[in-house]
Order: structure tokens, then C-alpha cells, then sequence
């Protein structure tokens, strides 16, 4: 299993380009919206943030299917952001009670530049992965640079 995480990982490398400086997993909410997300990989690299979305079914994800699946997407896709377009990352800092009575895995949202002006991407994701702040990092130096 080890073998295919690194060569999928080194293959990522070798077609984008780009070297990864952290990834894991996360729910994408479309809209930023309440409904049910999406669980894809959170890629970030020296020069873009990304969600991949890859649909693939287990049993186990069987066992538990929603009859109306006309939510889900069942298409493979993926978000790019290039680091200089990314204005700001938001993520709640929890104190103990949200610790205790909130979700697990809390929102975190990056706002960035597109076409239409700004638009945020909403996920879920482990805030005590390094993702998280490698983020924050990037949105400091986004921010320090515009000054």
C-alpha cells in the first residue's frame, strides 16, 4: 500500500510539475453550503492549492448508500488555485468547548481571485494536519506581499 501512495504521489509530481509540500484528506462543500460534501485530496504545492475529486465505491460505502444519489458527482474533478491568487485562508481557531461540542473536522475557507472577483472554496479537514497552516503561511505572504 505504501509502494502505491508514493508512486501516485511521485506520478502526481512528474505530470503537474509542481512539488508537494503537504496534502490530506478533506470535504469539499459545493457553494460553501451546508449539504453534504464531497471527500477528495487537498494538495498543496509550490504553486497551486487543490482539491481532487476521484469517485470510487467500496462495499462498505455500499452498505450505506442514499437511495437519491442525483447529488453526488460522478465525475472526476479537481479545483486549481495558484498560490498567488489565494487572498485569504480562514480557519476558526476552537477553543475547548468547540473542541468538545463541535464538528471534528471544522470549515476552513480560501477565499481567491478568479475571473468573477473573489470566489471561497469551502472544506472540511483535521485542523491539527499541516495543511492547515501551511495555508495560513501562504495567505500571510499573499498579504505581506500586497502591502
Amino acid at each position: 500500500m505504501a509502494d502505491e501512495a508514493e508512486e501516485f504521489w511521485s506520478a502526481f509530481e512528474s505530470e503537474t510539475g509542481e512539488k508537494v509540500e503537504a496534502r490530506c484528506m478533506g470535504e469539499w462543500f459545493k457553494g460553501g453550503g451546508t449539504e453534504r460534501g464531497m471527500w477528495g485530496l487537498l494538495i498543496l504545492t509550490d504553486r497551486s492549492f487543490r482539491f481532487k475529486y476521484m469517485p470510487s465505491e467500496n462495499w462498505i460505502l455500499s452498505l450505506f448508500k442514499r437511495p437519491d444519489k442525483s447529488s453526488l458527482q460522478k465525475k472526476a474533478f479537481e479545483i486549481v488555485v495558484p498560490r498567488g491568487d489565494i487572498v485569504d485562508v480562514i480557519a476558526p481557531k476552537r477553543d475547548f468547548l468547540s473542541r468538545v461540542f463541535g464538528p471534528a473536522f471544522p470549515r476552513l475557507s480560501i477565499v481567491c481571485r478568479s475571473e468573477e472577483g473573489n470566489q471561497t472554496h469551502s472544506f472540511s479537514v483535521d485542523p491539527n494536519n499541516g495543511i492547515v497552516s501551511a495555508l495560513e503561511r501562504v495567505s500571510a505572504a499573499a498579504k505581506a506581499g500586497a502591502r
